[in-house]
């Protein structure tokens, strides 16, 4: 029996949705998704070429999760995610598997969830925003490219230099020729490695990764095994709500939503076009991330546990890990542990540079090509990096501030988009969070000297929102702005989405 190869060449290239059913030793019945809960039935040769594409692809979908998987989990993995789970194993002590839930939720959960949310609204920053504005996601991309080019590149590798590389040669530290010719190595390889946009997911998640997984697993399974001692009573009154809150205030969340295109167009570019594929594969993809950031932070904060009663919970975050490793292993620790915080700054460097450049390519409409800004992004970074990046921390910090209740706003309203009843929600949700975020950053911006704003009077207005102390002013005016833009558009009628194509 023949096939109709055309027909069957003309549907969706994916083949990780369906079901074969063998009818014999030549032929196959395949039944297979075309959209919208709808499926087509074909009859194939077994010995067509057709047919063998289709093993392969669906013999690759669990390495093309792990690969993309592997690489959400060392972008989200910077150097301060290495340092801050020791500390919070330190302050929980006996109680340390109530922290790895807290921390597992906002530090995990939430940051993995912007790529489903990303992924939900159509694969992009411009598509997660399209909702609220065209001139807020403008000024969106552009608050983030500021922040992300002057303080997250140049830090990350200063930080993957000083800490990672000159820790495991002490003989160079101090040397500043020696430090700039590292920096500018740094900034090579980074170039290097995301000249090429669509393969800079499987460089990370095929050949990076594993070498940093290899430290962090070596350094996690001698804590498990060989334990530093008994975890000592908590050091704080609520585990849970401290270990909630330290990870919320990693801010990755906000990096999840600027970074998350990148790891959709590289799902496209593997062939899953289909919107359905895409998700699945996305979905496959995160669970990979999310059990890989899961198995490290939960060691290192258990690492932390084990050796509570032998370090101060006041100790620098750095200082604290240094001294647990060398507890546990020696100098040969400190050794995987310098080479565990290079890899780690370089694998971030590389997925928030490259967001830099996309970004960038975005807003100006293709015409400042990728390979350009990335060259920009590297001499930039690198020229901050040997001036010193604290200078210029000081001055955008506030960005972050301002923009980090907007991003988890937009995180929300893209997992449960289903459930959104119209546009009016978006604007009222991301209206109140802005107006909260920006107020905080002006906040910022006095505490650091900067500015002298007479706040005193909002200030005390801000402290009487519920959940301020904590970090979460921004929750309940969202959430009446989300009720006051549905009432109101749904009073108008109309397209409750005018601006969201249908295939998204």
């Amino acid at each position: 029996m023949g096939i109709n190869r055309f027909i069957f060449l003309s549907i969706s290239k994916n083949f990780n949705d369906i079901l074969i059913y063998k009818t014999c030793n030549l032929c196959i019945v395949i039944c297979t998704s075309t959209g919208y809960n709808k499926r087509q039935m074909y009859i194939v040769n077994i010995h067509s070429p057709i047919f063998k594409e289709m093993l392969h692809m669906s013999k690759n979908a669990n390495a093309n999760a792990l690969i993309i998987g592997f690489a959400m989990f060392a972008v989200f993995f910077g150097a301060g995610n290495l340092v801050f789970p020791p500390l919070i194993g330190l302050m929980s002590g006996s109680s340390w598997e109530i922290a790895i839930i807290g921390l597992a939720i906002s530090a995990i959960l939430f940051p993995i969830a912007t790529i489903i949310a990303v992924d939900n609204m159509g694969g992009t920053v411009q598509a997660i925003c399209a909702p609220v504005a065209k001139w807020f996601t403008k000024g969106y991309m552009v608050m983030w490219i500021i922040f992300i080019l002057t303080c997250g590149v140049p830090r990350q590798a200063g930080v993957g230099i000083e800490s990672g590389l000159l820790s495991v040669l002490p003989g160079l530290q101090g040397n500043d020729v020696v430090r700039i010719a590292l920096l500018a190595g740094y900034f090579v390889v980074v170039l290097a490695l995301t000249f090429r946009p669509s393969k800079i997911v499987d460089i990370v998640g095929k050949y990076l990764t594993p070498f940093l997984l290899i430290c962090l697993v070596v350094m996690i399974a001698l804590a498990v095994f060989e334990p530093l001692g008994t975890p000592m009573a908590p050091q704080v009154d609520n585990v849970f709500s401290y270990s909630f809150l330290q990870g919320y205030q990693t801010g990755d969340v906000a990096v999840g939503i600027a970074i998350a295109g990148m790891f959709v167009a590289s799902i496209k570019a593997k062939g899953y076009t289909d919107t359905s594929a895409r998700h699945k594969m996305t979905l496959k993809a995160a669970v990979v991330a999310f059990l890989g950031l899961l198995i490290v932070y939960g060691g290192l904060l258990y690492l932390g546990a084990t050796g509570s009663s032998m370090f101060d919970g006041k100790m620098d975050q750095t200082a604290l890990l240094n001294g647990l490793v060398h507890a546990l292993t020696g100098s040969t620790g400190n050794v995987i542990l310098g080479i565990g915080i290079f890899l780690a700054c370089l694998t971030t460097t590389i997925g928030v540079g490259s967001t830099i450049a996309n970004l960038t390519v975005d807003l100006s409409d293709g015409k400042i090509p990728f390979k350009y800004m990335m060259v920009f992004v590297c001499l930039f970074g690198l020229a901050e990096a040997c001036i010193g990046v604290q200078g210029i921390i000081r001055y955008t910090f506030w960005i972050f501030i301002a923009i980090y209740p907007v991003s988890i706003a937009l995180m929300l309203l893209g997992v449960f988009c289903k459930y959104v009843p119209n546009h009016g929600a978006w604007k009222g949700t991301i209206a109140m969070a802005t107006i909260i975020g920006l107020f905080e950053g002006l906040m910022q911006l006095n505490k650091s000297g900067i500015t002298n704003l007479p706040l005193d009077s909002l200030i005390q207005l801000y402290n009487h929102i519920p959940f301020a102390a904590d970090g979460f002013a921004w929750v309940l005016p969202s959430v009446i702005g989300f009720i006051v833009g549905t009432v109101i558009v749904k009073s108008k009628g109309g397209d409750p989405y005018p601006m969201i194509s249908k295939e998204q």
